[in-house]
């Protein structure tokens, strides 16, 4: 079964509906830059209120290792994604600490995953590559760029304008790990819509 993880929450109510619709990672983003970054004080209001679910997963984007590690160890936080240009290294020193780590690459083409196979993470997140923002911008990238890499399915994130309408294509084309969704279920950055987290999670799970 295809894993779902809704990144980007920024408020309990949103977190404790995502669960109890079933998602299986909640994100949450500590770049400051970021049109849904949160403190770690209003991360830690929400974590503390959902009833003890372990997957959250703090996104940080080329941050000092000393900072990424106070946000996670307040938060109690097992999951790290790396969105920004962090090398292998950066990536080995929070492996070693004990954390799954998932990898974050921008990919515009097939030269985007040259430097996959110096990674040893937990897992690989996809997302589209843009010119003026970290995140993919509600767009997806061609999914036939990964054809090849038939290892990195297993363990892969697939994130990039997937919404309720293409997801299930997604899934079946694609066969990743887990599907990542911010945008398609947004009203504005950060604040979700009722029914279309509903209805991504339906189509997720509707997948045979």
């Amino acid at each position: 079964m295809t894993r779902i993880k809704i990144c980007g929450n920024t408020n309990l109510e949103n977190a404790r509906l995502a669960v109890d619709l079933g998602a299986d990672y909640l994100g949450f983003i500590f770049a400051p830059a970021s049109k849904r970054a949160i403190t770690e004080s209003q991360a830690r209001d929400i974590i503390d209120h959902l009833d003890g679910f372990q997957n959250t997963v703090g996104v940080f984007v080329n941050q000092p290792k000393k900072d990424v590690e106070k946000i996670a160890g307040t938060l109690g936080l097992k999951y790290l994604q790396f969105h920004g240009d962090e090398t292998a290294l950066y990536c080995e020193h929070f492996m070693k600490e004990g954390y799954e780590v998932i990898k974050t690459f921008h990919i515009k083409d097939a030269m985007s995953l040259k430097r996959i196979d110096e990674y040893n993470v937990s897992a690989f997140l996809f997302d589209t590559f843009s010119p003026s923002e970290r995140g993919g911008g509600g767009k997806s990238f061609d999914w036939s760029v990964i054809e090849d890499r038939p290892y990195v399915h297993e363990k892969l994130f697939l994130a990039g304008g997937l919404s309720a309408s293409n997801v299930a294509d997604a899934i079946r084309t694609v066969e990743p790990f887990a599907v990542d969704v911010a945008s398609g279920v947004e009203i504005s950055p950060g604040i979700k819509d009722v029914q279309l987290l509903k209805k991504f999670i339906s189509a997720v799970r509707k997948v045979k």
